[in-house]
């Protein structure tokens, strides 16, 4: 009987475990395609050579580039795109403020009745709440611009301009690229492109004289001071929700046995840390001026997040209602704490996968968190083991004369259900 009381409860225990990682691993598998850019292109029957080259890393794009120098200083680019369906369009464009979709001065291309075209429009915040593009003047110096699509779906536009000088730094060379693609067009009016992630995602600062990607991305939702506030977020978070929290919760069951009450101050520590930098977090997080709020995956995770704000304050305040061992009110208080318990723990751990798809940071950051979850995962294993052979031996060793006090304390440190 031990022995089943000890594998129910490891199986009831580590479900929690199991079900998040099923979860998490889609996330974890996702790699992006290997994607070569090239400095040579054809258009219209004429080759263009340029100086520089960069795979964006994002909807198989690539970038290549030339520029001149001086008064009349120019720039010409390629950007290749692949469209999601045959007729489909590609866009690209220059946002001279902010590294985001509002104010981007796009090039978009696609196959029209009259054969392949490319377009410019001026996407504006409007355009952002729903409003469908439609073909204007752009403020950029336009010298020249050509298409070529093969095979309805791979689409690369040529523009010649005259120098877009970033308009916070006219001196800087970092340039705000943003990119995307959507499905066929009609009456020359682009339809929204999806929300995936790679959708989400497609937007790069690159300074233009050395090819490299650049943290400082202008003013707006996309300056260095949010990516700061962005990370600090995500740290945050991920320690006090995703590990400190878990952390507690298994000091709390395998310390009973062999540390009373030790194991209760330990637990409280650990759970006021997780639950101090969770709020820290979570206000953190609130604070961001991210000019993709609107967005359903940022609406859905900032739900989330409020959701775990209140359930764990609820938690802290369980701390002050707590009844003693004796009261009759504890057993109903345990199921209370319990679950309180179970749902910070999903809905904390599930909200970090979120805000990893949110944010597309290195895949080393959700590696990192996916082995913290295996380790965490594989001590409390080894402790549920060790604990029930412990709890086990001490049951045959207390069943003369004892078994029934041993039962009521086992009962009180968790280990035999009431």
């Amino acid at each position: 009987m031990c022995a089943m009381a000890a594998a129910l409860s490891l199986i009831h225990f580590h479900f929690l475990l199991i079900v998040v990682l099923i979860f998490a691993s889609p996330h974890s598998t996702a790699t992006a395609a290997s994607t070569t850019c090239s400095t040579t292109h054809t258009f219209g029957g004429q080759q263009k050579l340029l100086s520089y080259c960069s795979a964006l890393g994002s909807q198989d794009a690539t970038l290549a580039w030339s520029m001149t120098s001086g008064p009349n200083a120019t720039l010409d680019v390629v950007f290749s795109g692949v469209a999601p369906s045959p007729g489909g369009w590609v866009g690209w464009g220059i946002n001279p403020y902010r590294l985001s979709m509002g104010g981007t001065q796009a090039f978009i291309a696609f196959q029209a009745q009259n054969g392949s075209t490319v377009l410019t429009y001026d996407v504006t915040h409007a355009t952002e709440d729903g409003e469908p593009l439609v073909c204007t003047p752009i403020s950029l110096h336009v010298l020249d611009m050509a298409v070529n699509i093969v095979q309805g779906t791979s689409i690369s536009i040529f523009v010649s301009m005259a120098w877009p000088a970033p308009a916070r730094d006219p001196n800087s060379t970092v340039l705000n690229h943003i990119w995307n693609r959507g499905p066929p067009v009609s009456n020359f009016r682009p339809e929204s492109h999806s929300l995936s992630r790679a959708d989400l995602s497609a937007r790069q600062a690159i300074d233009m004289t050395s090819g490299v990607a650049s943290s400082n991305q202008g003013g707006g939702g996309g300056g260095r001071g949010d990516e700061t506030l962005t990370n600090a977020h995500a740290i945050l978070n991920t320690v006090g929700w995703g590990v400190l929290l878990p952390c507690g919760v298994i000091a709390a069951r395998y310390l009973k046995p062999f540390a009373d009450p030790a194991w209760f101050y330990a637990h409280i520590a650990i759970q006021m840390l997780g639950y101090a930098l969770g709020v820290a977090g979570w206000a953190t997080g609130m604070s961001l001026d991210d000019e993709g709020s609107r967005r359903d995956d940022v609406v859905k995770h900032r739900n989330i997040g409020i959701v775990i704000f209140a359930i764990a304050t609820l938690q802290m305040m369980a701390l002050f209602v707590r009844p003693g061992k004796d009261h009759k009110l504890r057993q109903g208080w345990n199921v209370y704490h319990y679950s309180l318990a179970g749902a910070i723990l999903i809905l904390g751990i599930i909200n970090i996968f979120e805000g990893f798809e949110i944010m597309s940071p290195p895949d080393v950051w959700r590696r990192t968190y996916i082995g913290v979850l295996i380790v965490l995962g594989g001590i409390a294993i080894i402790l549920e083991i060790t604990t029930w052979i412990y709890v086990c031996r001490r049951r045959k060793d207390n069943a003369e004369g004892k078994f029934k006090d041993t039962t009521v304390e086992l009962r009180q440190i968790g280990h035999v259900s009431a």
